[in-house]
């Protein structure tokens, strides 16, 4: 048991103070009796919803350090214990986040949970607070955190599945998916940068052998995470083998909103397929085969995180600090189509995901994507696909 007194609490404040990261208090009620630093902003309710829940897995494993990442991309260290009382409480270390979330990525958060569109400001508030720690950093934290709090030790994974520590012990991101059962592990990272398909048998045997499943009623909780934890890591690799950095890290923010609106553990293991087989086409693809100018890069990236909002060559330029007929005229020298026929281009890319792994209707596919009608994005489907995306959804709609 723990002492709830002064020197615990300064000690919060100390951790706080050096490793430059929010540290959290709760008592028995989920209630944040402590946080430091004083001035940390509280989260939208939706996003506090989901600590909540990682909070009461948390409690299963008294003296445990344990790791959560949650869809909107933050993630937290758990440490519950009983006070001399007997009383049950969690410290938290974070939430934190791996990359900075810019507004065009809240803005898509917002559409694609059907949050109330006025929350944008505030939560750009919140994550503009966070610390962004790479995963050099996070280890380390773990580490230290390892030695200063009492009764942990570096065998968690022995916990619970939610606390697996995906970093391998050499650092080495490319091969972190989890860190048991490193020859299979070996074996399925290696299938998928060949794009084998085998790759999905040796990720079923994985999680069939390692995987430490939470009580039922947390499972569905269980398979989200660990669906989280394995699309992270996938689009880490994809990226450090040449993929497309952008558009791979917009599907990633996809696929796990996505698996949050899943009900049964079925579609989720489902979803986790999809994903396997689409990020492996990505693997070492990179959308450019050749070097493009900054200005062109730049207003590439600028329409691959925007590809929600309307998008025009006025604000594009702009954006960029260069004139309208410069922009359009590079663009279309150095790619050789225009930047209106690259937006669309990468619409319909995103569009045809949504409508294999998705029930999303064709209207809230055209409002999530940014065209102002169904019918003018039935349009350009059929343009660029040959088929309307009714015809293409009977075709390759992949989830139950």
């Amino acid at each position: 048991m723990v002492d709830l007194n002064y020197e615990l609490i300064q000690l919060l404040k100390d951790c706080s103070a050096v490793l430059n990261a929010p540290v959290l208090l709760i008592d028995h009620n989920n209630r944040i009796k402590y946080h430091f630093p004083d001035h940390l902003k509280s989260p939208p309710a939706i996003v506090r919803k989901y600590f909540d829940q990682y909070i009461d897995q948390s409690r299963k494993f008294l003296l445990k350090l344990q790791f959560f990442s949650d869809p909107f991309n933050q993630h937290v260290f758990l440490y519950p214990f009983k006070t001399s009382q007997g009383t049950e409480m969690v410290i938290g270390i974070g939430p934190f986040l791996h990359q900075e979330i810019g507004r065009s990525q809240v803005q898509r958060m917002l559409k694609v949970n059907d949050m109330d569109p006025t929350l944008e400001s505030k939560m750009m508030a919140y994550f503009d607070q966070l610390p962004v720690f790479n995963r050099m950093h996070m280890l380390s934290i773990e580490r230290l955190l390892n030695v200063i709090l009492p009764g942990t030790d570096t065998n968690v994974r022995a916990a619970n599945a939610m606390s697996k520590k995906y970093y391998k012990k050499d650092h080495s991101s490319k091969d972190s998916i989890p860190d048991q059962g490193d020859e299979i592990k070996r074996q399925f990272i290696s299938s998928f940068k060949m794009k084998d398909h085998k790759a999905l048998h040796l990720y079923q045997s994985y999680k069939e052998e390692y995987s430490n499943p939470l009580a039922d009623a947390d499972e569905l909780r269980s398979e989200k995470n660990q669906l989280i934890r394995m699309v992270t890591e996938l689009t880490q690799i994809c990226i450090e083998e040449g993929g497309p950095r952008d558009e791979l890290e917009s599907l990633c923010e996809f696929y796990i909103r996505y698996g949050e609106t899943k009900e049964h553990i079925d579609e989720i293991q489902e979803l986790e397929n999809n994903i396997i087989l689409t990020l492996m086409e990505r693997c070492g693809s990179s959308r450019n085969d050749t070097y493009y100018s900054p200005h062109v890069e730049r207003a590439q990236r600028y329409i691959l995180n925007n590809l929600t909002e309307e998008l025009t060559l006025k604000d594009i330029a702009a954006d960029l600090n260069v004139h309208p007929n410069y922009l359009s005229g590079i663009f279309t020298k150095e790619t050789g189509i225009s930047i209106s026929q690259f937006i669309n281009e990468q619409r319909v890319n995103e569009a045809k995901e949504l409508l294999s792994i998705t029930d999303y209707s064709l209207m809230e596919i055209s409002i999530l994507l940014g065209y102002n009608s169904q019918s003018y994005f039935t349009r350009v489907f059929k343009k660029h696909t040959g088929i309307g995306p009714k015809e293409f959804r009977k075709k390759y709609h992949v989830m139950g």
